[in-house]
């Protein structure tokens, strides 16, 4: 039997992470788990308890959200440790693309069962990301979900999105791939390895985990009208019917802004002026459990 390593994020879900833990730690009494707990205590823990970790545990299970599990990939990226996910977090984006249950009692079922699949993650210049990294309009955002204090789920992301419409402008980039150059005023710019983000903005439906690809969708600049009027269509990926709405898929990716460009991973907001990114896929580097 394999020995695990439990990280949780107490104020994951929106403070739903410490009593979610203690059941966890109930659920790995009751199946005799060889096992270790440790809830983080700061942002950047994660990171730290995966790296010491992954030297000592065949699994490292992640008791949190996207930005528990963007830390633990950083920390443990490159060890021989497979990873696990009990997911917390409010948007659950990712573990809907590998399939993995949001309820307790069916993903504990799954980690229990031990089925493993080598995914890809993606890597912005030195940071490990899992999900998708957004450019531009979602990248403020998730600014301005960050502010949000009383809605919970997929309402915090719909409230962020209207309400940031208000004031947004986008300004030019330039983007690199497959050996073309494009530059405009794109109004939202998504480089994703999973299907949706945002709490189920499916940006970019078609998107596989482990095809050693990373999709893009590139939105061109549209007035406020349409881009209500079509926001319902990202809840069903039909927005790729729109002329405006580009996919394409590359392994590498670079983009540049002289104006300095709003950035978010796995729905982190990493900055809102940041110059120049380089994004590429890391095929198969990390063993799910799933």
């Amino acid at each position: 039997m394999p020995n695990y390593y439990f990280i949780v994020n107490p104020t994951s879900g929106r403070g739903k992470g410490q009593a979610f833990g203690r059941k966890v730690e109930e659920k790995i009494r009751e199946a005799g788990l060889s096992a270790d707990l440790e809830y983080t205590k700061a942002p950047g823990h994660a990171r730290e308890l995966a790296q010491a970790a992954a030297k000592h545990f065949d699994v490292i299970v992640v008791v949190g959200g996207d930005g528990t599990l963007q830390e633990t990939l950083n920390g443990m990226y490159g060890s021989q440790a497979a990873l696990g996910i009990l997911p917390v977090g409010s948007g659950n984006d990712f573990v809907r693309a590998v399939s993995i249950p949001v309820h307790l009692e069916q993903s504990f079922t799954m980690l229990l069962r031990d089925r493993r699949k080598p995914i890809d993650l993606a890597k912005m210049n030195d940071l490990i990301y899992h999900n998708g990294v957004g450019v531009g309009f979602d990248a403020w955002v998730v600014n301005t979900s960050n502010q949000v204090k009383r809605l919970r789920g997929n309402a915090i992301y719909l409230y962020a999105v209207l309400s940031t419409l208000k004031n947004f402008k986008p300004s030019p980039i330039q983007i690199e791939f497959n050996a073309q150059t494009m530059e405009q005023d794109f109004f939202l710019t998504t480089i994703a390895n999973g299907v949706s983000l945002g709490g189920g903005f499916y940006l970019t439906p078609d998107a596989q985990t482990d095809d050693g690809l990373l999709d893009l969708c590139l939105i061109e600049n549209m007035s406020r009208p349409s881009v209500i009027k079509n926001l319902l269509k990202v809840y069903s990926g039909k927005h790729k019917e729109d002329p405006r709405v580009h996919l394409y898929r590359a392994p590498k990716v670079r983009i540049r802004s002289h104006e300095g460009m709003a950035v978010h991973a796995d729905g982190e907001l990493i900055s809102l002026n940041m110059n120049e990114i380089i994004i590429e896929v890391l095929p198969k580097a990390v063993t799910l459990i799933c």
